[in-house]
């Protein structure tokens, strides 16, 4: 939390319906968050901030929710930020911005707020935040036209170079691709646009209105010095989920300016590039519950909060929590340990009858090939590892496994042949780790190690 005790002030705007619109206004004091819908926003029957703090609940009424040490803004809005982090890529990025126009020295809610004002729109998901309304209305209604410039050697800066933090030619940077809106996490990324034909080494700036041909992007990039061979292993994991029947977006490994990139398009975003309502479930729960971080829950309550949370997450329960299951296991058998609140995420498709679903999966990557992240499951399930029941022995993952299972709503019968799927269909997966060529040889043996213990033990 920031020691300027000085009130702070935006609105939030959004383009769902393809119209932009104001949402309301929103006020930030020392001691809480204050947000308030518009008269006219409410009558529309749109999506608001998020599904606890949906218009349908609020009305007219001041939504209002102290501050925190963990959310400075109503948790919708705090996901617009990126961390504060040493080394988190899009906040250094606003910050050597920022420091271009003379704002330098920031810290702590004061550096957020002001990266907020000029990232906090066009961002993933459908909340734009601006400092004024005057300042809204110019970059909705006057957007640059949209050009594609080829990613080549002619750039005069070497993104090589700042990749690894040496931020000397961020200017440069800024320059060539804009001061373009970011996501959150450590690796590096920018929401940059392609041919809607897929990757060709072209790019653009992200789209603001319906632009035929083009399709947004995540663009992320490979930290050679702390995670080697990234981009093949998030690559081959993607190739696992939709070999296993999961929704998947669709995904170039590609080169950028020598290094390994990746572009996935933007599940976000609809046919004429309008915003999808799109929420983690981070962001949901936190709205109703206290929590530290993106981790700080339990997979069986993600399952119980899809049944009996007074908000209704998904439009079908049964498929959602069948869902979360497949995901679960499926990231125990490629071994990703890393599938937290931030990676699940909920939209509204708008155009079929199950609306409100799950995203198609999204970084999926096997982080337990490196030892940093060597970890069976970022969340508990199942009650794995305790002492329950007055059972003398830890809860071993099978046992695990079942519990989470019964817990969703899955007979046995269900449970076994959705296990049986799963493992039949990753069965090649530490024959694909070990022909990797750009993950050494080190982080190979331990994914394919941790993996082969987890299906010995499913098997």
């Amino acid at each position: 939390m920031s020691a300027n005790n000085t009130d702070k002030e935006a609105v939030i705007w959004t383009r769902l319906g393809g119209t932009p619109r104001r949402m309301g206004r929103l006020y930030v004091t020392d001691k809480e968050c204050r947000f308030t819908y518009d008269d006219h926003y409410v009558e529309l029957n749109l999506p608001g901030l998020g599904l606890v703090y949906a218009p349908e609940y609020y009305g007219k009424t001041t939504i209002s929710r102290p501050r925190s040490e963990k959310f400075d803004l109503l948790p919708p809005l705090q996901s617009l930020v990126p961390p504060q982090q040493q080394d988190n890529f899009q906040r250094n990025l606003a910050l050597k911005y920022l420091a271009t126009k003379d704002k330098k020295g920031l810290s702590g809610f004061d550096a957020d707020w002001e990266i907020l004002k000029i990232s906090g729109h066009g961002g993933i998901g459908h909340i734009d935040l601006f400092e004024n309304d005057e300042i809204a209305e110019g970059w909705y209604h006057n957007p640059p036209a949209h050009t594609l410039s080829e990613v080549s050697d002619e750039l005069s800066f070497s993104l090589k170079e700042f990749m690894t933090w040496f931020e000397d030619d961020i200017e440069i940077l800024i320059q060539t691709v804009g001061p373009t809106p970011s996501v959150g996490g450590a690796i590096p990324k920018l929401l940059l646009s392609i041919p809607a034909s897929g990757w060709d080494g072209r790019i653009g700036l992200p789209t603001r209105q319906k632009t035929p041909g083009i399709t947004d992007v995540v663009l992320k990039f490979e930290q050679k010095n702390r995670y080697p061979g990234i981009i093949e292993l998030e690559t081959l994991a993607l190739d696992m989920h939709r070999q296993a029947g999961f929704e998947v977006p669709r995904y170039w490994a590609c080169n950028f300016k020598g290094m390994p990139a990746l572009a996935v398009e933007r599940f976000d975003r609809d046919q004429n590039n309008n915003p999808l309502y799109t929420e983690s479930l981070y962001s949901i729960l936190a709205s109703g519950a206290p929590l530290n971080n993106n981790f700080d829950y339990q997979y069986d309550l993600i399952a119980e909060a899809i049944d009996k949370s007074a908000v209704k997450i998904v439009s079908d329960p049964e498929m959602s929590k069948e869902h979360l299951f497949k995901r679960l296991i499926l990231a125990l058998l490629t071994g990703n340990g890393d599938l937290h609140l931030e990676n699940l995420s909920i939209y509204d498709k708008h155009d079929v009858d199950t609306r409100r679903s799950f995203t198609p999966v999204y970084d999926p990557t096997p982080m337990r090939a490196y030892s940093q992240h060597d970890l069976l499951s970022v969340m508990p399930f199942g009650n794995y590892g305790e002492l329950v029941d007055k059972q003398e022995a830890p809860v071993k993952l099978v046992e695990a496994i079942k519990r989470f299972a019964n817990r969703s709503g899955i007979s046995d019968n269900c449970r076994q042949e959705l296990v049986q799927e799963l493992l039949a269909g990753s069965q090649d997966y530490s024959e694909r780790v070990a022909e990797l060529k750009t993950v050494p040889d080190e982080n190979k043996t331990r994914l394919i190690k941790r993996v082969a213990e987890v299906r010995k033990k499913l098997a």
